[in-house]
């Protein structure tokens, strides 16, 4: 009888231990890693980390961007437009992520209304550690992938 009360219990014991490192992997991999507002891209047209500027100035209404552990990667920009004309000329964008400064992944295109408003919803692979991470919101034209704004304000 006491062989079947232990067996029993290391059995109970080694079914919760594997619940357990399942479930904390999982939340893991769920866990915000970054979290940031963004800025649209100011007068002139910088190269950032490799990533070519959207070559006059963008006006942004607001911009939000959150990664998490697992690569889960969400954008949403809202009245994203050329500030002298308060239009968006480009159809398409994407979200580019880069860490410590390199490209390290960019996602599939997303519409891109005339009044500016966008959202990706994607998982990328990023290296491990990814140091320093930005995230740019990209149109994407004829001459590549532009940026408009870009995380960290």
């Amino acid at each position: 009888m006491f062989r079947t009360v232990r067996f029993a219990l290391a059995a109970g014991l080694i079914v919760v231990l594997a619940v357990a490192s399942v479930a904390t992997a999982a939340a893991a991999s769920g866990r915000k890693v970054f979290d940031s507002s963004m800025a649209a891209i100011p007068a002139g047209a910088p190269m950032l980390f490799g990533v070519a500027g959207g070559g006059v100035a963008w006006a942004i209404d607001e911009g939000r961007t959150t990664l998490t552990a697992g690569g889960r990667l969400h954008v949403e920009v809202e009245g994203l437009v050329v500030a002298a004309s308060g239009v968006n000329p480009i159809p398409t964008g994407r979200a580019i992520v880069t860490c410590a400064g390199v490209v390290a992944a960019t996602t599939a295109a997303v519409p891109f209304s005339t009044s500016g408003d966008a959202e990706v919803d994607a998982t990328v692979s990023l290296p491990s550690p990814c140091f320093a991470p930005a995230v740019f919101f990209a149109g994407v034209t004829a001459n590549g992938d532009r940026w408009f704004a870009v995380t960290g304000f």
